[in-house]
């Protein structure tokens, strides 16, 4: 079976044009305190990069897939920031058409594990 790796943020910043940006940590904590526009706008941000990211990836039938987390905060939630990150993950894989789906018949397992702190490059590296 052929290995793809790629890497996602986990922190994502809304770039505003009157008032400050800020910036997210990408986890359930900030999903389930969001607002329906921002979690779309995430959403649609992830989806996008994903796309980039595997432009050359070979189109998968059945898969499982192994999360890092290389956090910024030694407290942080690994749980709550691999969710989110693999939910956006996987339905960009179904909108870039690398995956059928990511129900069960196809999405055969995950398991996420933590790498070490980065302060200056928080992110989840994904195989």
């Amino acid at each position: 079976m052929q290995q793809l790796t790629l890497s996602l943020p986990i922190y994502w910043t809304d770039v505003k044009k009157r008032v400050p940006s800020k910036t997210y940590l990408v986890g359930m904590n900030w999903y389930n305190n969001s607002n329906y526009h921002l979690k779309n706008k995430v959403k649609r941000d992830y989806h996008e990069l994903v796309s980039n990211l595997t432009l050359q990836f070979p189109k998968l039938d059945k898969f499982k897939v192994e999360y890092t987390l290389f956090y910024k905060n030694p407290i942080s939630d690994g749980a709550n920031i691999i969710a989110v990150i693999e939910k956006f993950f996987l339905d960009g894989l179904v909108s870039a058409n690398i995956i059928t789906n990511d129900n069960v018949a196809y999405h055969k397992g995950s398991t996420w594990s933590v790498g070490e702190q980065s302060k200056l490059d928080p992110r989840v590296e994904i195989t």
